[in-house]
C-alpha cells in the first residue's frame, strides 16, 4: 500500500520550472509606515487635540536660525566639530528646536502652538543608542499666560501617551542655551532588570528636554517677551522607538531590513489620554 504521507512526484514541467512551487506567493504585500513615521504620527495625536499643527522641517537650516540665534557660541561642540556646513551659511539641521525662530517669525505676534519634526545629523560615530542621522521632534508654544505648570503638563501628556497612564517621570535642571530654567525629562526604564545595559542600573532614563524660551529667542522670533512666554520641548524619535519597542540598536531602523521592519506594530488605537482641558497646553 503505497505511503500517503510521502511527497507527490514533481511533473517534468515543473521540475523544469525556474520557481519553487513551495515556496508562499510573491504578493501583493501591504505596506505600513516605517516605525519612527509612525511614532511621529501617535506624537501628533498626542498634541494636536490641544491645537498643535505638525511641520516637517527641510533638511537644511541657516546657521543663524541654527546656532546664532538659539544662543549657542562660536566655540560651541555643536557648531565646530559635530556640524556639517555643505555651503556658507548654511548647516545641516542639528536639532528640530531650529525651526522655532522660522515658526515664530510666521506667526508673530499671534499665539503659536507647533510640532516641529525634522531629520537631524551630528558628525559623531554611531552607536546603539544614538545615531549620526535622526529625527527630533521639538513642540513649541508660544502665547500669554503661559508657564511652568503648562509645560510640566506637556511632558505629563508626552509620557502618559507613550508608556501608559501612572509611568513615573520626573524633571531635572538641564543646561539648554536657549531656555531658562531648562529642564531634563526623566522616565523610569522600562526595560530595567538586573545588569540593565539601557539605563546602567540607575532605573531611570533621560527621553527629552525643554524649557522656557529666553527673551533674547522671543524677540528674534518677533515677539514682545513683556506680552508672552514661550514653552519648548523636544524628543529624540528613535531613542524613544528604543525604549518603548525593546530596540537594542537604532541603527537598525536605517537599514531598511523588511524582516525587522514588520515586527513593530502600528495597528494599535492612537496613543495618548482623553481630549480634555484643549483650551490651553
Amino acid at each position: 500500500m503505497p505511503d500517503e504521507r510521502a511527497p507527490a512526484a514533481l511533473t517534468p514541467e515543473v521540475a523544469d520550472a525556474r520557481c519553487d512551487p513551495g515556496l508562499p506567493p510573491a504578493g501583493p504585500h501591504t505596506g505600513r509606515p516605517h516605525p519612527v513615521a509612525a511614532l511621529v504620527d501617535r506624537i501628533g495625536d498626542l498634541f494636536v487635540p490641544l491645537g498643535f499643527d505638525v511641520v516637517d522641517l527641510p533638511l537644511l537650516e541657516s546657521a543663524r536660525d541654527n546656532f546664532d540665534v538659539l544662543g549657542y557660541p562660536q566655540d560651541h561642540p555643536t557648531r565646530t566639530r559635530l556640524s556639517f556646513f555643505p555651503a556658507p551659511g548654511l548647516v545641516l539641521r542639528t536639532h528640530a528646536t531650529s525651526g522655532g525662530p522660522r515658526a515664530m517669525r510666521a506667526a508673530a505676534p499671534g499665539p503659536l502652538r507647533t510640532l516641529l519634526v525634522g531629520t537631524c545629523f551630528r558628525n559623531e560615530l554611531s552607536s546603539p543608542y544614538s545615531g549620526s542621522q535622526f529625527t527630533q521632534i521639538d513642540g513649541l508654544v508660544v502665547q500669554p499666560g503661559a508657564g511652568l505648570p503648562d509645560l510640566m503638563g506637556l511632558f505629563d501628556r508626552l509620557v502618559y501617551g507613550l508608556f501608559g497612564p501612572g509611568h513615573p517621570w520626573r524633571v531635572r535642571r538641564g543646561d539648554y542655551p536657549f531656555a531658562s530654567p531648562g529642564f531634563a525629562v526623566d522616565v523610569a526604564c522600562p526595560r530595567c532588570a538586573p545588569g540593565c545595559d539601557e539605563c546602567e542600573g540607575r532605573g531611570r532614563i533621560e527621553i527629552g528636554a525643554g524649557g522656557l524660551l529666553r527673551d533674547e529667542v522671543l524677540t528674534a522670533g518677533g515677539y514682545d517677551p513683556r506680552e508672552v512666554v514661550g514653552l519648548s520641548f523636544g524628543c529624540s524619535v528613535e531613542r524613544l522607538l528604543r525604549l518603548t519597542h525593546g530596540l537594542t540598536d537604532i541603527r537598525e531602523l536605517l537599514v531598511n531590513d523588511v524582516r525587522l521592519l514588520e515586527q513593530f506594530d502600528h495597528a494599535g488605537p492612537p496613543a495618548g489620554p482623553p481630549q480634555k482641558g484643549t483650551d490651553r497646553p
